[in-house]
């Protein structure tokens, strides 16, 4: 039971970061219906996408050890990246809500 919430934790972070890397595409922000990024905005977006997925791949390491660790983060990969693909084919209205929650800390950030 707690190796299936690990994996499914470990997952949802991986999915997590796909979805970010992926909204911050202009044809994946046209398709959840919101305004592009600006260029500095989505390299922030970006970096910490890729610390999501690289922070999965130490947890899993740590946790499962070597061998095992790094092929479940691999699996989990490419599990959660096919699901944030379909997603966004299918029913991309699914993650406006995180796209809409990037432009909200832009808005803050400028306010400043």
């Amino acid at each position: 039971m707690v190796d299936c919430l690990f994996s499914l934790g470990l997952g949802l972070m991986l999915f997590v970061g796909f979805a970010l890397l992926a909204l911050t595409q202009f044809v994946h922000r046209r398709a959840t219906g919101t305004a592009e990024l600006p260029p500095r905005r989505a390299t922030q977006v970006r970096l910490v996408a890729i610390l999501l997925l690289v922070l999965a791949l130490v947890i899993a390491v740590q946790n499962e050890g070597g061998g095992f660790g790094f092929l479940l983060w691999a699996g989990l990969m490419s599990f959660t990246a096919c699901g944030v693909a379909l997603i966004l084919g299918y029913r991309p209205y699914l993650l406006a809500p995180v796209a809409r929650t990037l432009e909200k800390d832009l808005i803050r950030q400028t306010r400043l």
